[in-house]
């Protein structure tokens, strides 16, 4: 499959350039009559095409120097890399992308008590949305060269160690994964731990390279909601190109903005198990630093670890060993 990847990547991107050869042609009879907020939005619809092939082509550039160069998961002395330059770029583009759109989202939409001056508003709106259209678009054409899943589940083991994660967060295996590390009494979490791991088979700290938490409570559910918010916002943007039915747009709008809602909240879950479980910030400082302390993935990625000191002659049969594992991740990066 991934040697048709490259080539099908390419060709979209060459479909999206020809589509943006013809969205440069102005709007015919029963366009509204130009105005600052039209012609803003306007230049956006023209724009977003380039925007998103320039994402493909990058993205495709970025998989192949990475598969060139081994920019993948390895061992640096005292730190491991799990994520590569181009993973992490993608990351913050997309997250000041969502950041900007939702808070001029508030705004345009009057959620909050303040007017600000309306054009610019939507100015900065449609800067976050070129932020998200470049991430989005990049991510996507890089997995598809580089076939990275390691952030789709592959089992239904994963659902039994989400169960035991959430277990540990709060607190009933003590206090190492515990949020702000603050156990429940022994009389009380000791049973109910000794019962969890009895009848889930679940044992902390045994994880591969993607908690099972980013598996399914997140990636999954930010690759829906971005998927909607991104669809419903191009068909937003056609409006000032090609006629389409007023129903169709007052129904994408209608979604877009539930989408923002349900954003909103998806960002809070998603920041919550980052910032106040110390277990995990050394995976909050990866989307910095590209790296983790080893000393932390040998303790709490152990299946990830052991295929990151698997000697070559080893490798094939530890990948087989650790997939067979349920709810182990793949080695391919997501």
């Amino acid at each position: 499959m991934k040697r048709f990847a490259l080539p099908v990547t390419i060709f979209l991107s060459w479909l999206v350039l020809i589509g943006a050869a013809s969205a440069q042609t102005p709007g015919g009879e029963g366009w509204p009559p130009p105005s600052g907020l039209f012609n803003d939005a306007l230049f956006l619809a023209r724009v977003a095409p380039f925007i998103i092939a320039l994402a493909i082509v990058v993205g495709i550039f970025q998989a192949r120097m990475a598969i060139q160069k081994g920019g993948g998961d390895a061992i640096l002395g005292d730190t491991v890399r799990r994520h590569d330059i181009s993973t992490v770029i993608a990351h913050w583009t997309n997250a000041i992308g969502v950041i900007l759109s939702l808070t001029t989202g508030a705004l345009i939409l009057r959620w909050v008590d303040y007017r600000p001056d309306l054009r610019l508003a939507f100015i900065i709106h449609y800067v976050g949305s070129s932020l998200i259209l470049f991430g989005i678009f990049n991510h996507l054409s890089r997995h598809a060269v580089s076939g990275g899943t390691g952030l789709i589940p592959k089992s239904f083991g994963v659902i039994r160690d989400l169960i035991g994660e959430l277990f540990a967060y709060a607190g009933m295996f003590g206090p190492k994964e515990a949020a702000l590390r603050i156990p429940w009494p022994k009389a009380i979490r000791q049973p109910i731990a000794k019962y969890v791991r009895a009848i889930l088979g679940y044992k902390e700290s045994q994880t591969g390279k993607y908690l099972s938490t980013e598996q399914i409570l997140s990636y999954p559910v930010w690759a829906i909601l971005m998927g909607v918010i991104v669809v419903t916002g191009i068909i937003k943007l056609l409006k000032y190109i090609y006629v389409i039915p007023g129903s169709m747009v007052t129904t994408a709008t209608a979604i877009h903005d539930l989408a923002t809602i349900a954003i909103s909240v998806m960002l809070i879950f998603h920041l919550l198990p980052l910032l106040i479980v110390p277990a995990n910030w050394p995976l909050l400082g990866s989307m910095f630093k590209t790296t983790v302390p080893k000393k932390y993935v040998d303790e709490r990625h152990p299946l990830w670890y052991k295929k990151l000191t698997a000697t070559p002659s080893r490798k094939k049969e530890a990948a087989i060993t650790t997939s067979a594992e349920p709810g182990s991740p793949q080695t391919a990066d997501a």
